[in-house]
């Protein structure tokens, strides 16, 4: 992966390391999730979600949802955008140099499964029926509901 902005590399390498992790870690079905957003290094967009995809996928993850989160508040019935004090004060510097930026006011919210296996304990051992209680100790009545509702008990 080529570095679009000093320390990415190391970034994702990091980032790559977490989710060997989470992929060792996670039960079939189970979910990873990062957020990440874009930054500015020396004026270009550093695309970070995008390198987060790709490292999910070196990582062994799959990559099964990308949804934004917007970074405001509300005023009233107004959206506020909340951006970093830095990234405000860079957007300002840049735009009184006539260079056209925006500001950031999202993160990418990143969500990981692992690979889906062949087959899970349910077709290895065929279908199982529900487990079956000591006659009078479970009930999935609660006694004292089901006489306010007037429920036989």
């Amino acid at each position: 992966m080529s570095s679009s902005g000093d320390g990415l590399d190391q970034l994702t390498d990091g980032i790559t390391r977490i989710l060997s992790g989470c992929a060792a870690l996670l039960r079939p079905g189970g979910i990873a999730v990062v957020t990440a957003r874009p930054w500015r290094h020396r004026g270009e967009l550093v695309d970070l979600p995008s390198a987060v995809i790709a490292v999910g996928h070196a990582a062994g993850l799959t990559p099964v949802e990308h949804c934004v989160a917007l970074l405001a508040g509300l005023h009233g019935e107004e959206l506020v955008a909340r951006p970093s004090f830095f990234q405000l004060g860079n957007t300002r510097k840049a735009r009184a140099r006539g260079e056209p930026w925006h500001l950031i006011v999202h993160e990418d919210v990143l969500i990981f499964q692992p690979p889906n296996f062949p087959g899970g304990s349910r077709e290895l051992k065929g279908p199982q029926g529900e487990p079956r209680a000591a006659a009078g100790r479970f009930s999935h009545v609660d006694r004292g509901v089901a006489g306010e509702l007037g429920a036989a008990a």
